[in-house]
């Protein structure tokens, strides 16, 4: 007798390892069924994360390998593991609604997830046009802010008036001088490697760190722009 196997019957869970919580992040909203995280939560500035043997076994009977390109002991991981390329996916780590939208619908194309990204796709672009509604009426594009070079793209996107954009370099004095004569509004910051403090306190304004990899179990990446939204957006509020 011929059996007959239905495509629901031929599914299974994806599972995901990745690299850090921001590719967790983004490979859960493209509809992975199971992420697991490499760099601890915990750790400030994850992609400097060194394997461990440990991770190896996390690594079993996981689909893909989601990174950024830019984590070292991801090559050295897939070598140890004898993972073969294809299962290795690269994403751009960007905070913007566009860089997400392509990066999410790739994965799941990617995973056979596309139903699942879609829906993601969908709810956060509301949740975003919210946003950029909010910034208007806010009138974020007449606050000057000097920002950390990491978080440029997202408060541009935001409208913000980005008078300075200082790397993650130490900064020397006389460039701390150099960008706090630009007159900003507000120092933002990046939580992960934190170098706007003298910016801030030479120009007399306040100084707001915003993160790149989202915390907490859920990776959330929607969650991360929320929380950075009401770091940035309301403040204006806070200080009518």
């Amino acid at each position: 007798m011929l059996m007959v196997v239905t495509v629901a019957s031929q599914q299974k869970e994806v599972i995901v390892a990745a690299s850090t919580s921001w590719t967790g992040a983004i490979a859960k909203a493209a509809g992975a069924d199971e992420v697991r995280i490499l760099a601890p939560l915990e750790l400030k500035h994850p992609s400097e994360y060194d394997f461990r043997p440990g991770d190896l076994q996390r690594l079993v009977n996981a689909d893909f390998l989601v990174w950024a390109g830019y984590e070292p002991f991801i090559p050295r991981l897939q070598e140890s593991a004898g993972l073969p390329s294809e299962q290795v996916v690269k994403v751009l780590t960007t905070n913007t609604p566009s860089n997400l939208v392509k990066q999410v619908t790739y994965l799941g194309k990617v995973f056979g997830t596309e139903k699942a990204a879609g829906n993601w796709v969908r709810e956060f672009t509301s949740a975003v046009e919210i946003m950029e509604k909010q910034a208007q009426e806010l009138k974020l594009h007449e606050k000057r802010v000097v920002v950390q070079m990491h978080q440029e793209e997202f408060i541009r996107w935001l409208g913000f008036d980005v008078v300075g954009v200082f790397s993650a370099e130490e900064l020397s004095p006389a460039r701390v001088i150099e960008f706090a004569s630009l007159k900003p509004d507000l120092v933002i910051d990046n939580y992960h490697n934190p170098q706007g403090m003298g910016i801030a306190e030479v120009a007399g304004v306040p100084r707001v760190e915003i993160r790149n990899f989202p915390e907490g179990a859920d990776v959330d990446i929607s969650k991360l722009f929320k929380e950075n939204w009401i770091k940035l957006a309301y403040f204006w509020e806070t200080e009518e």
